[in-house]
């Protein structure tokens, strides 16, 4: 997790206090929480949960509960303390809060089974600052994909050492063959690259961008168009090619270009 100033963590509580964190299976990764770590504790009685979302002031859980869990919650005065744990990006420790809750709502979460309820929780004090940078991280991914899909970030060593890549040498398919390039820049909505190619693409052709080189694994693959054919300055066997992205791009890829965009 990025490391925020005290004014900082002042701005994203301000702004996004409110919004909630829907933690799919994208959302579960990008933010490394350990799921097997989610439990709710009231009084004596402690429940695995699932948590199915999250703001700076509260969270919706799933729990599977019995039938003394309301007179438990009642005698408890609704109060309860939702357990929350993290991965950390060099996985020495996880981050864990114990996040003072009360429960404001209760509800069968399907008619298969009444023990399963649906559990809205308001959280008593503001989070801890940690919690606040991971939920608004999560939050400006989202928002600046939208309102900043179009800037550019040109990769240098500092940017590619935040980003976590190794080599701007990459990996695209397109005409049915997989190619070494090279990526020059990357945004939310595109990238632009370097590739020797034998015949001249043409733009609208789709094509498959892989940010690892070709013989690396990996499954963060990012389908587009080509959108721009340029000649590079004293190379006529290479060529830039501009690609738009045909889909939204993973919540992983959104992460890693917020964490180079500058702060506005």
């Amino acid at each position: 997790m990025p490391v925020f100033s005290s004014q900082r963590l002042a701005q994203l509580y301000k702004e996004h206090a409110a919004t909630e964190v829907t933690f799919n299976a994208q959302v579960i990764l990008a933010s490394g929480l350990v799921t097997s770590e989610v439990h709710l504790n009231v009084g004596d009685l402690h429940r695995a949960s699932v948590l199915y979302a999250c703001s700076m002031q509260g969270a919706r859980i799933i729990a599977e509960v019995g039938d003394d869990f309301p007179p438990i919650l009642a005698r408890n005065g609704s109060t309860a303390t939702l357990h929350l744990s993290f991965r950390t990006r060099d996985e020495s420790s996880n981050l864990s809060f114990f996040l003072p809750s009360r429960v404001e709502s209760l509800a069968e979460y399907n008619s298969k089974s009444r023990l399963v309820r649906f559990m809205t929780l308001s959280f008593e004090h503001r989070p801890p600052d940690a919690l606040i940078g991971i939920i608004g991280t999560l939050l400006e991914n989202n928002a600046n994909a939208i309102r900043r899909k179009d800037e550019r970030i040109v990769l240098t060593p500092e940017s590619m050492k935040r980003i976590g890549m190794e080599s701007k040498e990459s990996c695209v398919v397109f005409s049915g063959a997989a190619r070494r390039c090279i990526v020059r820049d990357l945004s939310f909505s595109g990238a632009k690259i370097l590739v020797t190619a034998p015949e001249n693409p043409q733009s609208d052709t789709r094509v498959a961008l892989k940010l690892a080189r070709c013989e690396v694994k990996d499954d963060n693959v990012l389908d587009g168009r080509i959108v721009r054919v340029e000649e590079v300055e004293g190379r006529s066997d290479v060529v830039a090619l501009s690609i738009r992205y045909s889909s939204e791009p993973s919540m992983k890829y959104r992460q890693q270009i917020n964490a180079i965009l500058p702060v506005m």
